[in-house]
């Protein structure tokens, strides 16, 4: 057996025993672990899938069955993201319209069920001859439709749960890690069916391609396991040592004495109103580095820089809004507050407060 097939199996195998550990983890949302577990199986099944077609098994009358049943994973695999990213982030388990999601995978079962249908000798003669296309019902082109489908879910995932909607600094780094792993297999899927289609290269080496989204899955696995642990507070660079913050004397306590001077630096100072504050500015107030400064923010506030600013700016606008809003025009109240212009003043309030600072007005004149 061939050193390439030994190693797809292994991982098929461990990815089965990966796939079932998430049904039993207890820890996190266990909806989100379901379907993660389900994920996982359904990748490890693909795995044994190609194991049988690169070793030949695949066209004898046992597993023959098997053939092209793996066709509709690649429309699966994407909803599995986008729900259980929805799951963690936005605790929404099942709802009836998620059977949409299902719609894809379903027409492409209904569109193979000629060759589906027919007996194990008959699909042996298929297969070895060729002639799928005469069994199937699927137009040429469809391997493109379903690539923009694993595209489209990437990209759909993004625009509805990504830093625009009011996520935390730590959230945000496990979703890029964790959608970027999802997003690195489509992109590796949709490259080897490019260049074996247009003949640049050999479909028998699709192993190489398939390595290599081995990985992707796996960081998308771990990530998916660690989720819990990275949303009670511990940092992803807590999580993967070599992306750890350099050592270079910031000790927990220090760490926690600084978080707390840059709280009173805020809301003494109110170093935010200047538009022009920077990263550096408030690492020379706190006498530390700017790693370090910003170190803190995310590990301790849970935030990016600018968010940091802005969740303060936002809360001064606020407090400008509250007093007498007819006499101040929104955008002399964006800048009072610290903001550049109004574009970013409006963008910041939407995502801090899910209303624009109109929206957030009106209970007040209604009063």
């Amino acid at each position: 057996m061939a050193w390439h097939i030994v190693l797809f199996l292994f991982f098929a195998v461990f990815g089965i025993g990966i796939g079932l550990l998430f049904f039993l983890k207890e820890r996190g949302n266990r909806f989100a672990n379901a379907l993660l577990g389900i994920y996982t199986l359904l990748f490890s099944y693909e795995l044994l899938y190609n194991c049988l077609k690169w070793s030949g098994n695949l066209i004898e009358p046992r597993f023959v069955h098997l053939a092209i049943t793996h066709f509709p994973l690649w429309v699966i695999y994407g909803p599995l993201v986008y729900l259980f990213i929805r799951a963690v982030l936005k605790q929404i388990t099942f709802k009836i319209s998620d059977l949409f999601f299902l719609v894809a995978p379903f027409l492409i079962v209904i569109l193979n069920i000629p060759f589906y249908l027919l007996k194990a000798s008959n699909k042996v003669e298929v297969l070895l001859t060729g002639t799928l296309n005469d069994y199937s019902w699927m137009p040429n082109g469809t391997i493109w439709v379903i690539i923009v489908i694993m595209f489209f879910y990437a990209f759909l995932t993004y625009h509805h749960f990504g830093p625009h909607r009011n996520i935390g600094f730590r959230e945000y780094k496990w979703l890029k890690w964790f959608l970027g792993s999802y997003l690195g297999f489509t992109v590796l899927f949709s490259s080897y069916i490019f260049l074996t289609r247009f003949g640049l290269m050999n479909p028998a080496y699709d192993y190489l391609v398939d390595i290599a989204i081995v990985f992707f899955i796996a960081v998308l696995s771990f990530f998916g396991f660690v989720q819990p642990e990275v949303f009670e507070g511990k940092s992803i660079k807590d999580m993967i040592p070599f992306v750890k913050y350099k050592k270079t004397g910031l000790s927990d306590t220090l760490s926690i004495e600084m978080k707390d001077k840059l709280s009173e630096i805020m809301n003494r100072n109110k170093p935010y109103l200047e538009s022009t504050l920077r990263l550096d500015d408030l690492s020379r107030q706190l006498n530390l580095s700017r790693n370090h400064t910003s170190q803190i923010i995310n590990q301790h506030f849970n935030l990016s820089f600018f968010d940091f600013v802005n969740k303060y700016r936002v809360e001064e606008a606020k407090k400008l809004l509250a007093q007498n809003p007819e006499n101040f025009t929104i955008t002399q109240i964006a800048y009072d507050a610290g903001f550049n212009n109004r574009a970013s003043f409006y963008k910041a309030f939407k995502k801090f407060e899910n209303q624009s600072p109109t929206q957030y007005l009106q209970p007040s004149k209604a009063s």
